[in-house]
């Protein structure tokens, strides 16, 4: 299920169905016929589902990557109608979306990471391709539903650029760095350092610029909500923080969600496990962090 524009998509296999978001009645149907089923919707700024389809080949030795092909299609969400289609590459693992505007897919090719992101243009032709350099980049992709595409939190899309973050590194001191990538061509933009002892993850954008979480490694140091400005290569902080000891396992992105919400910085558990029997024990599910306002 997915939201977009006064729609709410809804996909289980056979096909999808929209509802009118303020009163619950059908807007639209689609099906999907032959060997192919809709498998996942992506919503937000528009409505992009993605269409796996499977080859008349049915070798039982084959691998299930090797059957199965991926088609990508931009919808209305007030009529259902298709406004372009795209084709992803023979032979990738598995097809996510990142970004539905501008349109972005994420595609693992020949392993179960995401090997590289494609840009699409206004009638869903491959704009550009950006590669992660065999793991110099890192995109992540969750996959806990396999409708779910367009869960990508270390993604984040915006000023005609894809960012992405560094693997750690880990040689001298712990540090990674955020990079931006154009669009249109491909190319490396602005670079931004974590600076040693940190990580740096970006969120999401904020208008034209990037909202980036920096957590300091040494136990000592506060983190920090930063906005990256990606035409001058800027950074200012928007508020430090430090969070209790038991909360601390919460601020791992790799684990646990993270948003960034009318100037305050929210950490949450993807999931929860009670104890067993009659112990009980205190667990942090979800942290909220705001910025301190100075008072007169």
């Amino acid at each position: 299920m997915t939201l977009t524009r006064g729609t709410v998509a809804v996909t289980w296999g056979g096909g999808t169905v929209g509802y009118a978001m303020d009163r619950g009645g059908k807007r639209w149907s689609t099906t999907v016929a032959g060997r192919c089923q809709d498998s996942g919707a992506a919503g937000g700024r528009a409505l992009l589902i993605r269409e796996s389809c499977w080859s008349a080949d049915d070798n039982p030795a084959a691998e299930y990557w090797q059957r199965v092909s991926y088609h990508v299609r931009k919808v209305d969400p007030a009529t259902g109608r298709t406004l372009w289609s795209y084709e992803a590459p023979k032979g990738i693992r598995d097809l996510s979306v990142p970004s539905t505007d501008p349109p972005v897919v994420a595609v693992a090719g020949g392993e179960t990471e995401i090997t590289e992101l494609i840009s699409l243009d206004g009638k869903g032709r491959n704009r550009a391709t950006i590669g992660l350099a065999n793991g110099t980049y890192v995109g992540e992709c969750f996959y806990g539903d396999y409708l779910v595409i367009d869960y990508c939190p270390t993604i984040a899309v915006g000023a005609g650029q894809a960012f992405l973050r560094s693997k750690d590194q880990r040689d001298e001191h712990t540090s990674n760095w955020v990079i931006g990538f154009d669009l249109a061509t491909g190319a490396t933009t602005k670079k931004f350092d974590s600076g040693p002892g940190a990580l740096l993850y970006p969120l999401r954008m904020s208008g034209d610029r990037l909202l980036a979480l920096r957590l300091s490694e040494d136990g000592v140091s506060p983190g920090a909500l930063v906005s990256l400005d990606p035409r001058t290569g800027g950074r200012t902080p928007y508020f430090y923080f430090s969070v209790p000891l038991e909360g601390q396992p919460l601020t791992a992105p790799d684990a646990n969600d993270v948003l960034v919400q009318n100037g305050r910085l929210f950490f949450g558990a993807r999931a929860a496990v009670g104890p067993g029997g009659t112990d009980k024990q205190w667990t942090y599910l979800v942290l909220g962090v705001a910025g301190g306002t100075k008072r007169s």
